[in-house]
C-alpha cells in the first residue's frame, strides 16, 4: 500500500508540533553570560530538569515575563541558584536568591546559530578567567584584631 504524497509532509508536521512540547529555541541578548555566549547566539533547549552546571531558561524573579539564560551554580531544597558566567555584568542570585524549582524547566543543549560558533554550550569558565581566586582563603582572616 502506498500513502498518498501529502501524508509525508503532514507527519513531519505534525512531529514538528509535538517537539515543541519539549524543544524549543531562544536567542542571547545580554552579556551575562560571555564569554561562553554572546549576544546574537541562538540557543535549542530541551524541556529537562537542571543539573549544576547547566545553562537554563528561567523567568526572572523580578520581572517574571522576561526569560533569564543563566548557568546553574547549585540545586538545593531552596531551589535553583542561577549565575551568569561574567559576573561583572550578571544580575543573578546574589540579587534575586534561589529560583523555584519548578520554574527551571529549560536546559540549553546546543548553540545552532552562528554557524561559525555552531555546538555543544560551553562549560562554566575557570576561577582565572573570572578574576583569579577569591581575596580570601580563610575566613578567620577576615576577623581583625587578635
Amino acid at each position: 500500500m502506498r500513502l498518498p504524497a501529502l501524508t509525508w509532509p503532514l507527519l513531519g508536521l505534525a512531529g514538528l508540533l509535538a517537539a515543541r512540547r519539549w524543544l524549543d529555541a531562544v536567542e542571547v541578548r545580554g552579556r551575562s553570560m560571555v564569554p561562553a555566549l554572546l549576544p546574537g547566539d541562538r540557543l535549542l533547549v530541551v524541556l529537562a530538569p537542571p543539573r549544576s552546571g547547566d545553562v537554563v531558561l528561567a523567568p526572572d524573579p523580578r520581572a517574571p515575563s522576561r526569560e533569564l539564560v543563566k548557568r546553574v551554580a547549585a540545586v538545593d531544597r531552596l531551589g535553583v541558584h542561577l549565575r551568569g558566567d561574567n559576573r561583572a555584568a550578571s544580575t543573578d542570585a546574589r540579587t534575586f536568591g534561589a529560583v523555584p524549582h519548578a520554574d527551571v524547566r529549560w536546559r540549553a543543549v546546543l548553540r545552532y546559530w552562528p554557524i561559525d560558533r555552531f555546538g555543544p554550550i560551553p562549560a562554566a569558565p575557570h576561577l582565572e578567567e573570572q578574576g583569579g581566586e577569591p581575596a580570601c582563603s580563610f575566613p578567620e582572616a577576615l576577623v581583625a584584631g587578635d
